[in-house]
């Protein structure tokens, strides 16, 4: 049976009589259209059980079912499956095909896990409680959806809220908007809940649906508006002539003031309120149109609670939480077109003809360009810009020299670097400049840049805003985003202003090299002037001062304003203050400077500071001492954000906070969103922060920050930094390998080293810190996971080392976090290539897991892991095979054979069995871990997956090619499909289908394929990756087979010096690298120069691997190759005599390098004259090389020429 599982018919249960009478007569299973995961959508029953067959090719309903929830208790569990007939439910993909061809034609008595539908004869009973059950609010539905969708269905919810709703439109932006995407997203949004189909009858594929309840608003609120925009161009390009709706609302996107306002009975009340809704998300100029439309809704009196505005708490608690990747802070220009470009047809609305347009513009194009805007519309590409300062004024001269700067060419001549001290407004001059060029640039990209964690964020996030490929790890995103502004595409006037960068050593990396765009730095570090064309930002004019002291309070007389500037030292960051500070007062200007003047005595009686951290402090102490009579939660809560980082905080960090305490009264203020944004508007009222409503933030100045601090008292200190770090730990959505969480890690990213995160023993901070290092590893930044993992492995030891000295309880007993830390510690090091201290940490680990828990935890097992994969790095290929034996037999007494730890220790120990060159014992365990992992966790698994690459690599080696060839090339489009066609995963894949196409004797293929993945693995990852490395080796040997000797060597030499460095001397993938290259010598005409690297190669795999192993036995027969070419016949003859009886006997007779051996022996005794021994060898290995490699296999061919054998080693992966 083939269904998709949705229809009426499965939620009644009206389909199981049918397939329990099928059952009980012949073997049935159902084909379910959808993908697992989506199952649980419809009203499909699926139950998790274990089935076994009596025998092949019976019934159903003569099958032994047990249920498989270990939840339910045995009662519940026979009862569940008492008198039903168990029906397998199966995907639409051949690996579920084949387990059900297993499952029915195999032998009886065997069982096996199974998702099935338990048919009865007659339905079940309606569920008596679904009456009652509460409905879900429309942000718990969105909430539930954002949480578990995949990140195609959501941006493809995001973008149907903004347009009406049925099949064909969905269709159409899926296809436009959402590439990549397939069926199965659009049934994921379809089947979610969100929205309910209009009950008049109409087929489901041309039947309206609606968004229930205010779920169209909160979907509104996680997309960018530039993208909901596109939806609704393309929706209307697509839908216009059939639906009205859709002409207005493109043509209120480009006029929203000049195009009419609709009203019945031309719209229907649900049209009106989309539009309302769609203006409101939109903001900005669409907002004066929304609020008419709300009140048109109001006098129509029909739209009742569903189209209601109210939308309690929504922007406390969802804003943040569905908020797009890239920047938030983009004007609302960036959405709006030229209505002076806009074209509508006549025929379909209104509205004049001009305005038609393509508004949105894809960014994707990768050809060079640049958009004309008119001067107060933001470029395309718009990231993270502070808002414009409606105060600034003065610094003329600078800022025209700071164009002349920016002005003066391309990257290659130097960045531009405004320097100055800490309070003097080069970051408010870059702002100003920014927005006095905004005609200048189609990109403009703000970057914080005090951490190299920030600076790859922020890349990243403009890597994803470009839609580069490789955008969605930081360690493929950085170096593709460099490329393409140096290249200028898409677009070759762009402007990147790195902030804060105090370090140019760290910052430069990360500068596009000689591109068409401008960089601009802001720094305190006057060491840019050497690197960089510099402009010094000095204190105000002391007109600049007063000017700005007037333009805030009029009415201020001159000789005041002077008074005031004088006092303040013209700077910039203090007169600002003190402006607002009088403009919110009123007092008058001699009262505030006696205010003053005590402020300055307190704090030079506490401290010697500088100058103008005197002015500063005494300004801004001011404005805190009013505020914290006045509103104790608005100061604790500054208090607090001085232990953040000096960027943009965001509020979602003071959102749903439970069960934490920092102050009282901030307290009261966390838990009441009414009584946080009194808070917030009382700091924002005082000038105290700068607050951001666009991206829903707040940012402190460092020196605010660093007056704040030292007007605490020790104690204080201490407990607002704790606060700081409670709040982060109240952000961990605990997931850190997830894709879906990774925007809430960000947030929390720049905060770690500010707030001095590692330094707490709070257990909820310590697992934080862990979940950001292991986010930073998926992500892709392994150094910045690295430099995390030693700081918080140092910071925790020297805690724990302190309290023993002072005789007092550890902050954890057993050190579990600490532990878990350093086992993360050694593998980030073994991921960066410090094989040496990785195994060093990783020892140490083992041995105080042990001590601490004893040898049969969960947690000792995975260090255990971690120090055999640091063994085979190390080339210690036999030890770690031992310990991966001795895991996985331990995991399989303590948690059974199908338990995910025991399943991860089993795929370890296939590694080290093919490192080992056991094959066939790795083919056996890789073929049954392969079948258990798809049972329990799926086909399309990345650890399933995982395990059949390496299933396929077993039987590669065996000789299986042809079988290898077909599996991997099903196995790299499957990874295409699931991870793109750029990413790591694929790419390995790729690389691995290459080398299979060349054992198999398409030299070609293996050409194309090596040479597409090595480039694309060098341009993201670097010569010195493993995988780079691996597949650079595979494609010599292709260059070698295209008989580019030339071009062979230089690349294998290349690659032979990168494991040399990577992995040592005598590291047994650096001997095949040498092995390799030695071929490409003899081949190339030096057979003495192979002789010698390839004798080399042989004593050292003898060495580490020992005489039997496959590659040992590999680099004798090129070795013996070689001593043939240099007239050595009766060396030649006696190596090859003693590697044939050693091939076979380890390999088998019918192995292709057996038979290289055999062929290559029959030639040595051709030429030694031992002609009738010689011919039988001969005669015999040509009939096998036709039978196991083929007739038209080269290596067939080669043989019937009488051309010796030659044989490679391609690393198995490690």
């Amino acid at each position: 049976m083939v269904t998709d599982g949705v229809s009426d018919a499965w939620h009644r249960d009206l389909v199981s009589p049918m397939l329990a009478r099928w059952g009980r007569a012949m073997p049935v299973a159902i084909v379910h259209l959808l993908p697992h995961r989506l199952w649980s959508r419809g009203g499909m029953g699926v139950c998790q059980t274990v089935l076994t067959p009596p025998g092949p090719l019976r019934p159903n309903g003569t099958y032994d079912v047990r249920s498989a929830d270990v939840l339910l208790d045995p009662e519940e569990a026979e009862g569940l499956t008492a008198g039903a007939v168990p029906v397998p439910v199966l995907e639409l993909q051949d690996r579920w095909f084949g387990w059900w061809a297993s499952l029915v034609t195999g032998v009886g008595g065997v069982a096996r896990k199974a998702a099935v539908v338990l048919a009865r004869d007659e339905p079940r009973p309606a569920d008596a409680d679904t009456e009652a059950r509460v409905e879900r609010s429309a942000r718990e539905k969105v909430q539930q959806f954002h949480s578990s969708a995949s990140p195609p269905a959501f941006r493809l919810a995001t973008l149907l809220a903004a347009v009406p709703v049925d099949v064909g439109v969905a269709r159409t932006l899926q296809a436009e908007l959402v590439p990549g995407s397939g069926p199965d997203h659009l049934a994921e949004v379809f089947t979610s809940g969100l929205l309910e189909r209009a009950r008049d009858g109409t087929p489901w594929d041309r039947a309206q649906w609606e968004f229930a309840g205010h779920v169209r608003q909160l979907l509104l609120r996680g997309a960018r508006r530039s993208d909901t925009a596109h939806a609704v161009i393309s929706a209307s390009r697509r839908f216009g002539d059939q639906k009205p709706v859709l002409v207005r609302l493109q043509a209120a996107l480009a006029a929203p003031d000049a195009t009419p306002d609709p009203a019945l009975p031309a719209a229907t009340p649900a049209e009106i309120a989309l539009e309302r809704d769609l203006m409101r998300a939109l903001s900005g100029p669409y907002l004066s149109r929304a609020d008419r439309l709300e009140s048109r809704i109001a006098g129509i009196g029909q739209l009742g609670d569903r189209t209601s505005t109210s939308i309690p708490a929504v922007s406390d608690t969802m804003s943040q939480e569905l908020k797009p990747m890239g920047s938030s802070s983009e004007p609302e220009s960036v959405v709006r077109p030229d209505a002076r470009t806009v074209d509508i047809s006549p025929s379909s609305s209104e509205a004049p003809p001009a305005l038609r347009t393509k508004v949105v513009r894809e960014v994707a194009d990768m050809t060079s360009r640049s958009v004309r805007r008119s001067g107060d519309e933001a470029p395309p590409v718009w990231g993270a810009v502070p808002p414009k300062n409606p105060n600034f004024t003065g610094r003329r001269e600078l800022l025209d020299q700071l164009g002349e700067r920016l002005g003066a060419g391309t990257t290659a001549v130097l960045p531009a670097a405004l320097h100055g001290m800490g309070g003097i407004g080069k970051t408010q001059m870059a702002v100003e400049y920014i927005y006095r060029h905004l005609q200048d640039y189609d990109i403009v990209w703000w970057i914080q840049a005090t951490q190299p964690t920030q600076i790859r964020k922020s890349l990243t996030e403009l890597a994803q805003h470009l839609r580069l490929p490789g955008a969605d790890e930081a360690i493929t995103a950085v170096p593709a985003v460099r490329e393409a502004l140096r290249l200028g595409r898409p677009y070759r006037r762009w402007l990147l202003v790195f902030d804060s960068a105090e370090d140019p050593e760290m910052v430069r990396p990360f500068f596009p090299v000689d591109g068409p765009g401008q960089i601009l730095v802001t720094s305190r570090n006057p060491g840019w002037a050497g690197i960089a064309r510099p402009l010094e930002v000095a204190v105000f004019q002391r007109d600049e001062s007063k000017n700005l002291l007037s333009l805030r309070r009029s009415g201020l007389a001159d000789e005041d304003s002077d008074l005031i500037a004088e006092k303040l030292g013209d700077l910039p960051l203090a007169v600002e203050q003190a402006a607002a500070w009088l403009a919110e007062t009123g007092m008058p200007a001699e009262e505030y400077l006696r205010l003053f003047d005590e402020k300055v005595t307190e704090i030079l009686d506490t401290s010697a500071p500088s100058d103008y951290e005197v002015s500063v402090a005494a300004a801004w102490n001011v404005s805190f001492d009013e505020l914290s009579s006045r509103s104790p939660a608005a100061h604790q809560l500054l208090q607090v954000c001085a232990f953040f980082a000096p960027e943009p905080i965001s509020r979602s960090l003071f959102a749903g906070v439970r069960g934490i305490s920092v102050a009282p009264e901030l307290d009261s203020a966390l838990r009441d969103p009414m009584r946080l944004g009194r808070a917030i508007r009382d700091i924002n009222r005082y000038g105290l922060a700068k607050i951001d409503h666009r991206s829903d933030t707040l940012l402190l100045h460092r020196l605010v920050q660093l007056v704040l601090r030292n007007r605490m008292g020790a104690q204080d200190r201490m407990e607002m930094r704790h606060g700081a770090h409670l709040l982060l730990a109240n952000l961990d959505p605990n997931d850190p390998a997830s894709p879906q969480t990774w925007s809430r890690y960000q947030e929390i990213l720049p905060h770690i080293y500010d707030t001095e995160l590692t330094e707490c023993t709070d257990p909820w901070v310590r697992q934080l810190v862990i979940n950001l290092c292991k986010f930073l590893y998926h992500w892709g930044d392994h150094q910045g996971a690295l430099a995390l993992a030693e700081r918080a492995v140092k910071a925790w030891a020297t805690d724990r080392e302190a309290r023993v000295v002072r005789g007092e309880e550890p902050a954890e007993d057993p050190p579990l976090l600490e532990l878990s830390a350093s086992e993360r510690l050694a593998f980030f090091q073994w991921v960066v290539g410090r094989y040496n201290d990785a195994a060093e940490v990783a020892k140490e680990t083992r041995r105080r897991y042990v001590e601490a828990v004893g040898p049969d935890r969960e947690e000792t097992l995975n260090a255990q892991l971690t120090y055999a994969l640091i063994l085979k790095a190390r080339g210690e290929f036999a030890e770690a095979r031992n310990r991966n034996r001795e895991i996985y037999e331990k995991a399989v007494a303590l948690f059974g054979d199908d338990d995910p730890i025991t399943l991860g220790a089993a795929h370890e120990l296939i590694v080290a069995l093919l490192l080992t060159g056991e094959y066939e014992a790795a083919r056996d365990l890789a073929e049954e871990t392969h079948r258990q992992r798809a049972e329990i966790f799926g086909f399309d698994n990345d650890n399933t997956i995982g395990t059949e690459v390496v299933f396929v690599l077993a039987r590669r080696e065996l000789g299986h090619y042809p079988w290898a060839r077909i599996e991997m090339q099903r196995i790299a489009e499957r990874a295409e499909q699931l991870y793109g066609g750029d990413s790591v995963g694929t790419l390995r894949r790729r690389y691995f289908e290459s080398v299979a196409c060349r054992k198999d004797g398409d030299h070609v293929a293996a050409f194309e394929l090596s040479g597409d993945a090595l480039k694309k693995f060098r341009a993201r990852y670097g010569n010195n990756h493993p995988n780079a490395m691996a597949c650079a080796l595979g494609h010599s040997i292709d260059l070698r087979h295209a008989r580019r000797f030339a071009d062979a060597r230089a690349l294998g030499e290349e690659v032979y010096d990168l494991y040399r460095e990577n992995l040592g001397e005598k590291h047994p993938h650096t001997l095949s690298a040498q092995l390799d290259l030695g071929v490409t010598l003899r081949l190339g005409g030096d057979p003495a120069s192979a002789r010698v690297v390839d004798e080399k190669a042989l004593a050292g795999m003898r060495e580490t691997l020992g005489e039997d192993h496959p590659n040992t036995m590999v680099c004798g027969i090129d070795l013996a190759s070689d001593l043939f070419a240099l007239d050595r016949v009766g060396e030649a003859a006696a190596l090859d005599a003693d590697l044939l009886d050693r091939a076979r006997r380890v390999l088998g007779e019918d192995h292709p390098t057996t038979l290289a051996v055999q062929l290559n022996r029959s030639l040595d005794l051709r030429a030694l004259g031992e002609t009738a021994e010689a011919d039988a060898l001969y005669d015999d290995a040509l009939t096998r090389y036709r039978l196991v490699l083929g007739e038209n296999h080269p290596g067939t061919e080669s043989a019937l020429r009488s051309v010796r054998a030659d044989c490679d080693i391609d690393p198995m992966p490690l």
